[in-house]
C-alpha cells in the first residue's frame, strides 16, 4: 500500500502538469479501506478474552447432599408379630350373701387384698342376737343329751326318750351353726388374692343376697392369648420370653409363654398360646398390646439401617460409598431377617466386592441417586447401628 501511494505521487511529480493533484477524497478512501480491511481480519482471527477464559474452564459435576451409616455385624432375630388383649386369671364380682345394711367400707379401688381379707361390714344386730340365743339352746341340750346318755347306758332310760333327746340335741347344734353362718355373712371377704378394680355402693346403702359391693382381680400376672401359624410352633416354647409393647407404656414389657395349646385350630391353621406377664408392670387388663415373639436368631448377621434400602418393584438397593469419598454404586441385595429398623442382609447380587462390615453406606437421600452418582456426604456421619452418633 505504502508503495501504492508512493508510485501516485511520483508520477505527479514527473509526468502531470504543476498544480494538478489526486483528489483528497479518492486518497482518503483508498486509505481507509485499506486500513479497515486489515483491522478486520485481525479482529477476527482474535477471540475476545471473556471467551478465552470460558474454554478453559470445565464443568463442574453436580454432587448430591447425603448422609451415610456404616454397615454392622450384630445379632438379629426373626419376630413374629401378632396383637393381643390382656386379661386377668381370675376376675369376679364380690357380692353380699345376705340382707343387710352398709356399716363400713374397709377397701378402696386399687387395693391390693389378700385372700380372705376383709372388703365390707354390714349391720349385724340381728344376726348377733339369733347366733347368741342359737348358742344358749345348743349349750343346754348339749347338757340334756350328755346326762341322758349316760342313763341310757346304765338302762335307765328308754331308747325312746334317749332318742328324742338326741334329735333335739342334733337341731340344736345345727341351729347354732346357722346362726354363726349368717353372722360371718355380715362381713364380706375377698374370695382370694387380687386387685379391687370398682366399688359398687358407699356406706349405708341397703343389699341383699346377691347385690354386688367389688369387682376384684387377680393381676399377677396378667395373661394374653395369641395364635400363631401351626409352622412357627415347632420354634417355641413353655417359658420363652417374649416382648409386649402398648401404647401407655415407653418400651416393652417383658412376658412369657405360659402354655401351648396341644391341637391346631382346623379353620385358621394356628395354635392358642397363652402369654404371662408380670401384674406389678403398667399394664392393665383390657390392654391392647402388640405381642413380639423371637422364634429364631442369627448371632452375626450383616445389618444396615432400613433407611438405606430402596426399593425398585421387588428388588433391593443399597448406595456405597466409592473409595473417593464422592461418587456412590448401586449394590443390589437380599433381604434375611428383620427386626424393628434394622434389616439383615443376606447376600450381595453380583457385585465385584461385596457389602462387607464397615462399608459407607447412604442411609439419607438413597432415594434420589443412581448408579455412579455424585455425592457430598454431610456431617455428623451415623455409626455403626444406623443412628446419628452424639
Amino acid at each position: 500500500m505504502r508503495e501504492f501511494f508512493r508510485h501516485l505521487s511520483g508520477a505527479t511529480l514527473r509526468g502531470r502538469t504543476p498544480g494538478v493533484a489526486l483528489p483528497a477524497g479518492l486518497v482518503l478512501a483508498l486509505l481507509t479501506s485499506g486500513c479497515g480491511g486489515s483491522g478486520d481480519e485481525a479482529s477476527a482471527s482474535t477471540p475476545p478474552a471473556a471467551e478465552q477464559q470460558e474454554q478453559r474452564q470445565e464443568p463442574e459435576e453436580d454432587s448430591i447432599a447425603v448422609r451415610v451409616g456404616k454397615v454392622a455385624v450384630a445379632p438379629l432375630s426373626s419376630i413374629y408379630t401378632t396383637s393381643a388383649t390382656l386379661r386377668a386369671d381370675k376376675q369376679a364380682q364380690v357380692t353380699a350373701r345376705t340382707t343387710g345394711v352398709v356399716r363400713k367400707l374397709a377397701v378402696e379401688e386399687g387395693d391390693r387384698v389378700e385372700e380372705g381379707a376383709p372388703l365390707a361390714y354390714l349391720e349385724d344386730d340381728e344376726q348377733r342376737i339369733e347366733f347368741d340365743r342359737a348358742t344358749t339352746v345348743r349349750e343346754t341340750l348339749v347338757r340334756e343329751h350328755d346326762r341322758a346318755r349316760r342313763l341310757h347306758e346304765q338302762d335307765l332310760m328308754s331308747e325312746e326318750e334317749f332318742e328324742t333327746i338326741r334329735r333335739g340335741w342334733e337341731e340344736a347344734v345345727h341351729a347354732a351353726d346357722l346362726a354363726e353362718l349368717l353372722l360371718s355373712r355380715t362381713v364380706i371377704h375377698a374370695p382370694f388374692n387380687g386387685l379391687i378394680l370398682r366399688r359398687h355402693l358407699d356406706v349405708g346403702a341397703t343389699v341383699s343376697n346377691g347385690t354386688a359391693v367389688y369387682d376384684l382381680a387377680d393381676l399377677d400376672p396378667l395373661y394374653a392369648d395369641v395364635n400363631v401359624p401351626e409352622q412357627q410352633i415347632a420354634r417355641l416354647s413353655a417359658g420363652q420370653r417374649v416382648r409386649l409393647i402398648a401404647d401407655p407404656t415407653d418400651g416393652a414389657t417383658l412376658a412369657r409363654i405360659e402354655r401351648i395349646a396341644p391341637v391346631v385350630d382346623v379353620a385358621t391353621g394356628t395354635v392358642k398360646v397363652t402369654l404371662a406377664v408380670n401384674g406389678r408392670s403398667e399394664l392393665r387388663p383390657g390392654s391392647f398390646t402388640r405381642v413380639e415373639i423371637v422364634t429364631d436368631t442369627h448371632d452375626e448377621a450383616l445389618v444396615v439401617i432400613r433407611a438405606a434400602l430402596v426399593a425398585e418393584g421387588r428388588r433391593w438397593y443399597v448406595f456405597r460409598v466409592q473409595e473417593d469419598g464422592k461418587h456412590v454404586e448401586r449394590l443390589e441385595i437380599i433381604r434375611g431377617y428383620e427386626e424393628g429398623d434394622r434389616v439383615e442382609v443376606l447376600e450381595t447380587v453380583d457385585a465385584e466386592t461385596p457389602l462387607g462390615p464397615g462399608d459407607r453406606i447412604v442411609v439419607v437421600g438413597a432415594s434420589a441417586l443412581t448408579d455412579g452418582a455424585a455425592v457430598q456426604v454431610a456431617q455428623p456421619e451415623e455409626d455403626e447401628a444406623g443412628r446419628v452418633a452424639a
